[in-house]
């Protein structure tokens, strides 16, 4: 027999264990604080997630002031599963839905950089995953892409950073890289920390990138990022191409899933390894 731990209820039945009306149950669900997916149409939710949910009300409510609210918005935002509720609306080209479920998750307690880093990205990982071992066909991922690549525009722009610029970075992938997603992700969180960034995209050969990163004011790093093992080569001949041009204080920073060590990074010919976005971000604030 299953386990009670995988025991799954309808909306109404988890309404009865809370004490709630049906409609309340909904609410949860559709505003990411209660974890469920749907099948055949219905709405399903763990019985360990309602014991969980139920613990974090109850939590909250014998919390007083500002340190319930606190623990209520971090319960919602672990309790949903975010990332497989996005790449369900990614997968059913559902744009709506999807942006709909980011207000959602922003609203229970997430910042841009874990909407972009532990929403967006699994979701994005998963779909790729998804068309590599041929369970998804072409059109499907790159419908799903299109949506990121506009809802990360939308999103975005509420976290304009406002006052003085902290300098320029340019950022941009080498020849053989054909996704820009993450490199607009890395820009747009820079820019929410400060930066002005000038994110030149994917594809880009080594004397282009070089000519992209010359006469800047205040340039203050360039960052060049590697998703595909074979793409190496290239963010190589870009890094020795950038670092012929820029001056000699401007960090060249590498990242991205092909590189794996300060090792890689040192034998790519840069100056430091980011090993994801806020370790990149550390790194940049060490140098103001």
């Amino acid at each position: 027999m299953p386990s009670a731990v995988n025991t799954t209820l309808s909306l109404n039945e988890v309404a009865e264990r809370l004490n709630v009306h049906y409609m309340t149950v909904y609410r949860y669900v559709r505003s990411g604080r209660l974890a469920a997916r749907q099948q055949d149409g219905e709405w399903q939710v763990l019985a360990s997630d309602v014991r969980a949910f139920a613990a974090t009300r109850t939590a909250a409510t014998r919390s007083p002031g500002s340190k319930r609210v606190a623990r209520a918005k971090r319960g919602a935002r672990a309790a949903a599963d975010w990332a497989g509720r996005f790449e369900t609306c990614l997968l059913a080209g559902d744009e709506v839905g999807a942006e709909r479920l980011l207000d959602d998750a922003l609203n229970s307690g997430h910042d841009l950089f874990s909407l972009y880093l532990d929403v967006v990205s699994p979701a994005l990982v998963a779909i790729g995953a998804r068309w590599a071992g041929g369970n998804l066909h072409i059109h499907e991922e790159h419908r799903a892409s299109t949506i990121v690549a506009r809802l990360f525009a939308r999103v975005s722009a509420r976290f304009a950073h406002r006052g003085p610029s902290r300098g320029t970075i340019v950022i941009g992938g080498p020849s053989g890289e054909r996704h820009g997603l993450a490199l607009t992700m890395v820009a747009d969180l820079l820019r929410s920390r400060g930066w002005n960034v000038s994110d030149i995209g994917p594809d880009m050969p080594a004397e282009s990138f070089a000519t992209a990163v010359q006469n800047i004011d205040q340039l203050r790093a360039v960052c060049v990022g590697v998703t595909l093992r074979e793409s190496l080569p290239a963010a190589k001949s870009v890094i020795a191409a950038v670092n012929r041009v820029v001056p000699t204080d401007v960090m060249v920073y590498v990242g991205g899933a092909a590189v794996t060590s300060d090792a890689d990074a040192r034998q790519l010919g840069a100056d430091t390894w980011a090993k994801d976005p806020r370790t990149l971000v550390s790194l940049l604030s060490e140098t103001d």
